[in-house]
Parts: C-alpha cells; sequence; structure tokens
C-alpha cells in the first residue's frame, strides 16, 4: 500500500519523504508542511495485541508533543478502492495540494 501511495504522491508531484527516522520511530511518509511537519504511518491487516496498540497511542502522543502532525491510515486488505480511500484522507490531511 505504501508503495501504491508513493507512486500518486509523485504523479500529483507531491514532495515528501519515506522511511524517515525520528528519534523514537520510523514514519512511512514525512511532509514537510509549512504549518508543522506530517508524519504518516499506514498500518495493514496486522494482528495487534492491546499491549501493542496502547504502546503505539503513547508513541504517537509523544510524536505530537514534539510539534508533529501525525496520521495513521489503517486497511485491512490491499484494493483500488482502499487506496483511493487513503489517498483522499491523505491529500484532506496535506490541503488537498
Amino acid at each position: 500500500m505504501e508503495q501504491e501511495l508513493a507512486i500518486r504522491l509523485q504523479e500529483d508531484g507531491i514532495r515528501y519523504q519515506t522511511q524517515v527516522e525520528i528519534s523514537v520511530t520510523t514514519a512511512d511518509f514525512y511532509f514537510p508542511l509549512e504549518s508543522r511537519p506530517l508524519l504518516v504511518f499506514v498500518d495493514g491487516r496486522v494482528p495487534l495485541g492491546t499491549t501493542q496498540m496502547i504502546k503505539d497511542e503513547e508513541l504517537r502522543s509523544l510524536l505530537r508533543k514534539r510539534g508533529y502532525k501525525v496520521l495513521e491510515l489503517h486497511y485491512k486488505n490491499y484494493s483500488d478502492n482502499a487506496r483511493d480511500n487513503l489517498y483522499g484522507k491523505l491529500m484532506e490531511c496535506i490541503g488537498g495540494r
């Protein structure tokens, strides 16, 4: 899914970076927005336990406190419709450039 989103971003001429290491994690996408940087995490169908979900939320809360805007994109199964839906959410978050 990440590759599909990256292709769409490239086609639309949107600047971004992938697999950017932040001090406490690695973001799937990084957008240097003027207001504040956006970190995007794309999570597919992974059986997460409660412990992992709590850990992820704590980590993302920490990133927000450090001044990042965080977008979590979740999907269950790959489909063109799922990809287009996630891309729409991403575009809304970056201002629909």
